[in-house]
């Protein structure tokens, strides 16, 4: 492992990227490697998106903590999701109401309130985060949070509702999530983006706002990665000739085609790479792309393995 692996530092991770870029896939490697490597790990789904649990090897992830996949290594992986009306319900509960009030507070009042305090059902899931991390419920807790387009109204919440509220037990909540954001021993932003123009563009809007609320980085993660291929510089005929094979005319048209299209997309892949690169500021690292139709529990210790080599 290298002292440079994003699971290295902090003690929430949270990781976030533009829909289909893979960021829960990321998330879920990330766990995976540190858990490897003898830490235990509580991954949080925000969203609850399917498939990763089965893709750590366990059930799918519902409010209720359960240990995921084995390990091979001395950690372990659980999972959970969070959902907002079951955060605000463990909210009241540390505020000492009962049970039965609880739960109809719960069903009832956290729409309006919500409606009322924009940000509120995000800050009450940091919130909770905040207490595992708080009372060492994990040695790392990973978050897949929210899609970049609502990533950033995620993190934001806690100062969007100290804005609005100015005392009382809801303001301590946020000032306590304010608290943990800011410290890059606690807590930290991993972003996660394809080489391609928009996701790229996102990547780089997210990590700017990132750095404006004051909240620290891990390495930004390239997913999706095509290999590079010096060979694609040769035509089709040099590399038969270099080899003493001989190609049809049809066969020389159809592998400068494939060759043509292969050199156009590394050449895209390293443009972006290196736009990301000039515009953050930050450590990168590549993740490659598997070619696979699925991706499963044999395939995650693949990128878990590069994310372990750490940023480049």
């Amino acid at each position: 492992m290298s002292a440079s692996a994003p699971w290295v530092g902090a003690r929430v991770a949270i990781v976030a990227g533009k829909g289909g870029v893979g960021s829960s896939t990321v998330a879920a490697a990330m766990a995976l490697g540190a858990a490897r490597d003898g830490a235990d790990v509580l991954f949080v789904s925000v969203d609850g998106r399917p498939g990763v649990g089965t893709l750590l090897g366990g059930r799918e992830l519902d409010d209720r903590e359960r240990e995921l996949g084995k390990v091979e290594g001395p950690g372990r992986i659980r999972g959970r999701t969070i959902p907002a009306h079951q955060a605000f319900t463990d909210y009241l509960e540390i505020k000492g109401i009962g049970a039965v009030v609880r739960r109809a507070a719960a069903a009832a009042s956290l729409p309006m309130i919500a409606a009322a305090t924009p940000g509120l059902e995000h800050l009450m899931i940091l919130a909770r985060i905040k207490e595992f991390e708080r009372d060492g419920a994990a040695d790392l807790i990973v978050v897949d949070a929210p899609p970049a387009g609502r990533a950033t109204p995620f993190l934001r919440s806690a100062l969007a509702v100290s804005d609005l509220v100015t005392t009382g037990p809801v303001r301590q909540q946020a000032d306590e999530v304010i608290e943990l954001l800011h410290d890059p021993d606690r807590c930290r932003v991993m972003a996660v983006t394809l080489p391609e123009e928009t996701p790229v563009t996102e990547a780089i809007e997210l990590t700017a706002e990132v750095d404006r609320m004051g909240v620290g980085h891990l390495p930004i993660v390239v997913n999706g990665c095509w290999p590079d291929l010096p060979g694609l510089a040769k035509s089709p005929a040099m590399a038969s000739r270099s080899h003493q094979l001989k190609l049809s005319a049809d066969a020389k048209r159809v592998l400068a085609s494939a060759s043509s299209f292969g050199r156009v997309r590394q050449e895209r892949q390293a443009h972006q790479i290196e736009r990301l690169r000039d515009a953050v500021g930050q450590p990168l690292i590549v993740l490659p792309r598997l070619t696979t139709a699925r991706l499963g529990p044999d395939d995650l210790p693949v990128l878990a393995d590069a994310l372990g080599e750490g940023a480049q």
